[in-house]
């Protein structure tokens, strides 16, 4: 089978999503980019990932054209398509619709950086929001991607996250963490004012993760 560890990837991480609830049904979408070929391996548009098998995920021509694979791809494929033409340092995309940050992805104000472990991940004291646009569209796709430049992740208004990585897994972490950060900041909010992190600190912990955390 053509790609089938990358399939096999793209399915444990929907389901990891899932029983984190990261997503509700069949919401969201998840992608992961060969190294070698180019091709994108993204979930199958409206099916359960409980049921989901490596032959049930797409595998994809960067410019969408389908290499293999009976099913329907996600509805998102142009945006995970654009995404990765638009940042060749990108080999993994998760699309959530995780509670919190949905919500503030709904919310008329900014999302302020009130933790160290989101400020490291954006580098920006406010997660950038992409404007609505129908999702599934080439509108969505393309407003999303200039919103997200080089950043990792970033919300979508009215919709939900894309979070990005040098491989899948990673990308699943980012998702994680923007919704953490959510959740903290929200909690934070309700107990009154929110102490936010200084746009250079959050700038200088961004360049501390990049060149010091994890094994490298």
């Amino acid at each position: 089978m053509l790609l089938e560890e990358a399939r096999k990837k793209v399915i444990e991480t929907a389901l990891r999503a899932r029983r984190m609830g990261l997503v509700t049904l069949t919401f969201g979408n998840f992608s992961a980019r060969d190294k070698e070929s180019g091709y994108i391996c993204i979930t199958p548009s409206g099916m359960d990932y409980e049921a989901l098998q490596p032959e049930d995920i797409v595998v994809l021509a960067p410019d969408a054209v389908i290499i293999d694979g009976a099913r329907k791809p996600s509805v998102e494929t142009p945006l995970h398509c654009l995404a990765y033409q638009k940042r060749p340092d990108v080999f993994g995309i998760c699309h959530t619709h995780s509670v919190f940050a949905t919500a503030w992805a709904c919310y008329e104000g900014r999302f302020p950086v009130v933790v160290a472990e989101l400020a490291a991940l954006i580098g920006e004291e406010e997660v950038a929001k992409a404007p609505y646009r129908p999702m599934g569209s080439k509108e969505l796709a393309q407003v999303t991607v200039d919103t997200l430049r080089d950043h990792d992740a970033v919300l979508l208004a009215n919709h939900g996250v894309l979070a990005v990585g040098p491989d899948i897994g990673t990308a699943f972490t980012n998702a994680v963490v923007i919704e953490e950060g959510a959740k903290i900041a929200y909690y934070a909010g309700a107990l009154g004012t929110m102490n936010t992190i200084p746009k250079t600190e959050c700038q200088a912990l961004r360049q501390w993760m990049i060149r010091k955390y994890g094994q490298q």
